[in-house]
């Protein structure tokens, strides 16, 4: 079988997650890198050890044009992501593309109509489905044995480290929300295989005015396509001398029990009327990019969280939208 021929896009982002899950693979091959815009720099991802002797572009056009690529990895500034997708897709590229797709509903369809005319497969990177607390508390939540999810409680919070200047910029950053509250929403909608039908979000900024778009403190109630409800907090404030970059944390309320899994600590328990509380034991994270590469390539067993990668983007745009004018957002359904 001759092997997948790989591209990547700019440099920001996730792309290491890509490479890591490409390293040893023999059905997909890494051939070419280049920045997403003009001045960009790109050496984060090429200093990658997937990325020794790859092909290096100045122009992705040419890049595409040249090589032509079966998969586009692109993540990038987050807007220039929807002007690169749509140009892959064109291209007839499949794609892996960094979170949010667009940062405004508008160019979020024009990317969704560009990859259902190119006929093409699209994930968006949301690593949190290959982490291994969240794929054992979806386990345990498909064998029934917490019941139905009727509250479910979700928590994003991250060192403020180092962040560009560009996400100080509304133009370029969108917001907290759709950039790190994406990941509670998505870890919900894995465990629970529920989407969401309203919300009502607020966001600031309370200690980083060097970057006053970068909102640094999150809440959103969601309603759940069930009728239950959700509530996701996002927040810049982990202190720096914590051993973990994130503490992920999803608790799951369900009529027979409860689930909580931490992503700090790598656990997961259960707790069900009438015993006592249950670790669940953990398997090796997930490779799910490797994943999408061989359903790509073929495989029709794997499922590819492509309708999903859109319904997140939209439901967190629209609770950016809510953050900044206090209303009460529906959801419409996924198509």
């Amino acid at each position: 079988m001759t092997p997948l021929k790989v591209v990547s896009i700019g440099g920001f982002g996730h792309s290491v997650f890509v490479f890591d899950d490409m390293l040893g693979m023999e059905e997909a091959e890494l051939i070419g890198l280049a920045p997403a815009f003009t001045g960009e720099d790109i050496s984060f991802f090429t200093s990658h050890e997937l990325c020794q002797d790859v092909a290096i572009y100045h122009d992705y056009s040419s890049m595409l044009k040249e090589l032509k690529p079966d998969v586009a990895i692109i993540s990038t500034r987050l807007d220039v992501i929807p002007e690169v997708v749509i140009a892959a897709a064109k291209a007839g590229c499949h794609i892996i593309a960094e979170k949010p797709l667009a940062l405004d509903l508008d160019t979020l369809e024009e990317v969704e109509r560009a990859v259902q005319e190119a006929d093409i497969k699209l994930v968006a990177m949301l690593s949190m489905r290959s982490e291994p607390e969240f794929v054992a508390a979806k386990s345990v939540y498909d064998r029934g044995v917490i019941g139905e999810a009727v509250l479910v409680n979700g928590r994003k919070s991250y060192k403020y480290g180092t962040r560009p200047e560009w996400v100080g910029e509304k133009d370029k950053y969108g917001g907290t929300i759709p950039w790190v509250g994406i990941h509670a929403l998505d870890f919900t909608n894995f465990v629970t295989g529920l989407d969401y039908t309203r919300v009502a979000a607020m966001s600031g900024n309370y200690a980083h005015p060097d970057r006053p778009a970068c909102d640094d403190n999150c809440t959103l109630v969601l309603e759940l396509s069930n009728g239950g409800h959700a509530t996701v907090s996002v927040d810049l404030f982990r202190p720096e001398a914590a051993s973990t970059h994130g503490d992920d944390w999803i608790r799951v309320v369900g009529t027979k029990g409860i689930i909580e899994a931490r992503g700090s600590d790598r656990t997961c328990t259960v707790l069900v009327d009438g015993k006592e509380p249950e670790s669940v034991s953990l398997q090796e994270k997930s490779k799910i990019f490797r994943e999408f590469l061989h359903a790509v390539a073929g495989d029709k067993s794997i499922y590819v969280p492509q309708a999903e990668s859109f319904m997140l983007t939209r439901a967190c745009l629209l609770a950016q939208r809510s953050a900044e004018d206090g209303s009460f957002v529906q959801i419409p359904p996924s198509a």
